[in-house]
C-alpha cells in the first residue's frame, strides 16, 4: 500500500470514529438538565397517596429510592431529596398536575414544593 492511501485510510478511520463520538454525545448521552427535567414532569405528573409501611433503597436498580405503603403499593424513584424527608408512618398525598406532596405526621401537615426544588437544580445546571 502506498503512503498516500495509508494516509487516506487513517483519516477516513479518524474521521469515522469523530463522527461516531458526535452522534453518541448529541443522540444517547443526555446530560443532568435533562434528567432534571424529565424528573420534575414525571413527579409533577404522578399522583400517590398512603401511608408509608418502609422506605427502602434498591441497591440491584441504582440505588432507586421506594416507599412500600400499607396497601402494599410502592412509589419508586421519587427524588432522595423529598424521599428523605418522609418517614415510616407518614401519611403522604400528591395530586397529578399538583407540584406539592402533602406529608401528614402526628397531625401537623407538611408541605413539600416540587417546583422550587427542581427550579433550583435546573438553574445551577444552566450555569455550568
Amino acid at each position: 500500500m502506498e503512503k498516500k492511501e495509508k494516509g487516506s485510510l487513517w483519516f477516513l478511520v479518524i474521521a469515522f470514529i469523530g463522527i461516531a463520538l458526535l452522534l453518541y454525545f448529541q443522540v444517547f448521552k443526555k446530560d443532568t438538565k435533562y434528567y432534571l427535567e424529565k424528573g420534575y414532569s414525571g413527579l409533577i405528573e404522578n399522583s400517590f397517596t398512603g401511608i408509608i409501611k418502609t422506605k427502602e433503597v434498591d441497591h440491584d436498580n441504582h440505588n432507586n429510592t421506594v416507599l412500600v405503603f400499607s396497601n402494599g403499593n410502592k412509589l419508586e424513584g421519587l427524588n432522595g431529596y423529598f424521599w428523605g424527608k418522609m418517614q415510616i408512618g407518614d401519611s403522604i398525598s400528591k395530586i397529578k398536575g399538583d407540584s406539592t406532596i402533602q406529608v401528614f405526621r402526628n397531625g401537623d401537615k407538611i408541605i413539600l414544593e416540587i417546583t422550587p426544588f427542581y427550579e433550583s437544580l435546573i438553574e445551577t445546571q444552566n450555569k455550568k
